[in-house]
């Protein structure tokens, strides 16, 4: 009875340390492989995390502090000043007080005023306020509108980034699945080899047919390293979209859905809801504004300046301070023609943002339509790929069967096997154009992420 439970604790330590072992191995792999990250999540340090994307915040700042410069016209502007001037000498004036009573000898006393002095004392202060300034119109248009301006293209900078994450990770994804279909072909070339060395060691294969197997089987080594190699390149790529160093893991993002309806709908909607056409647009119209706001340089400007000085001196008033009320207006009618070059400029950059746009909604509908054809050729051959895959598969079996019974040869058995690992190959190839095709036709369409919070 002892020996029996001394048996049974053995054999439970011997489970324990099994378990161990399993256990340590399995959190070693997790370890190598790094944490998960999700599509979703990838976008979302992407945004964080991209340096281009902290200067679209940059970029909308500046635009509003433009919008204080173009204030800046209108607003009042104070200056004070100040001095403390030596003289080489003192001037006094001295007149006669006809007010005062004249002295014994009919003479009247004299008051003295100090003109200047030795070590004359100013200050003053100048505040001046623009009326009214035809120039600041266009101006503050075109500063609030500066601020949309940024604003669209920085959103459309966004969308571009997490458009080139998403493509990022389903290439990645793609690598991941073409590196299973290495790792079977390599599971088939191990059974043909040991199947040819079955055969041949009773009499029923070939030499050839072994080195044939063995050649097959280098093959798929090759194509596994290769596989292998080919998903680090791509989480490489990733890792810098989105900022990660350490190694991690993707999953199998969701299917692209992409935008319904047929072209003529798809078109409507990119035109409307594309930001950089937008932003394109508005830039025309801020053009136009530029060349207006040279037109306005022609008008007069009014405005108002209060001064207000303090002196130490006297002088003839009696009084030490002084101010003033000054209405002015300002009209330059001719700068050397200055404004008329510049005129000529501003009108053709108007032109040539107009071009701009134009060619824009152009590359807008031609994408579209591109992008659909692209859409439509790519699922027709992702359903011409499951079909070949399940024929290629089928056929594999059978010639391996024909083999194992000598009705086929090992060279048929290799056909087989690169049919199938080329059709499978090109599925997956396939399907990443399709996935391709669909983001590339949301995003002409005007489709944008939205990230969860």
């Amino acid at each position: 009875m002892k020996r029996r439970e001394t048996s049974m604790w053995k054999q439970l330590i011997v489970a324990l340390a099994v378990g161990a072992v399993l256990i340590g191995n399995a959190v070693a792999a997790e370890n190598a492989e790094g944490d998960v990250v999700t599509l979703e999540q990838a976008q979302r340090l992407a945004l964080e995390r991209n340096p281009s994307m902290k200067n679209i915040g940059e970029t909308v700042y500046q635009a509003n502090v433009l919008i204080y410069r173009a204030w800046a016209i209108l607003l009042p502007n104070l200056s004070a000043s100040g001095s403390i001037t030596r003289n080489s000498s003192e001037a006094v004036l001295a007149f006669p007080d006809f007010e005062a009573q004249p002295d014994a000898n009919g003479d009247l006393p004299m008051i003295e005023t100090v003109m200047m002095e030795k070590w004359a004392k100013t200050f003053g202060f100048t505040a001046n306020m623009t009326l009214f300034n035809a120039r600041s119109i266009p101006l503050l248009m075109n500063a609030y509108d500066n601020v949309d301006y940024s604003k669209m293209s920085g959103r459309q900078s966004r969308n571009d980034l997490l458009l080139a994450v998403a493509a990022a990770y389903f290439q990645g994804y793609s690598a991941e699945e073409a590196l299973d279909v290495a790792r079977r072909n390599l599971e088939n070339d191990e059974e043909f080899l040991k199947l040819a060395q079955a055969k041949k060691e009773v009499g029923q294969g070939t030499k050839i047919d072994v080195l044939r197997a063995e050649t097959a089987l280098m093959d798929a080594e090759k194509e596994l390293k290769n596989a292998e190699d080919a998903v680090e390149l791509s989480k490489t790529a990733l890792g810098y979209l989105i900022g990660i160093e350490d190694a991690f893991t993707i999953t199998k993002p969701e299917p692209v859905e992409p935008v319904g309806g047929g072209l003529d709908a798809v078109v409507s909607k990119a035109i409307r809801d594309r930001e950089d056409l937008k932003a394109a647009r508005l830039a025309r119209t801020m053009a136009e504004r530029d060349r207006m706001e040279t037109w306005t340089k022609w008008v007069p400007s009014l405005d108002v300046t209060y001064k207000w000085d303090w002196n130490s001196a006297a002088g003839f008033s009696g009084e030490k301070d002084n101010w003033m009320l000054i209405f002015g207006a300002n009209w330059s009618i001719l700068e050397g023609g200055g404004r008329i070059a510049e005129l000529y400029e501003r009108k053709s950059k108007e032109r040539m943002a107009g071009n701009s746009a134009d060619q824009l909604e152009l590359d807008i509908k031609e994408s579209v339509e591109t992008n659909m054809l692209e859409m439509q050729k790519r699922r027709r051959n992702v359903e011409l790929a499951d079909k070949q895959i399940a024929l290629a598969e089928e056929t594999h079996r059978l010639i391996t069967r024909q083999y194992e019974l000598g009705m086929a040869t090992s060279l048929d058995v290799t056909n087989a096997s690169n049919d199938l690992s080329n059709v499978r190959r090109a599925r997956i190839l396939e399907q990443l154009q399709l996935d391709m095709a669909a983001l590339m036709l949301n995003k002409a369409a005007g489709e944008y992420y939205e990230m969860s919070r």
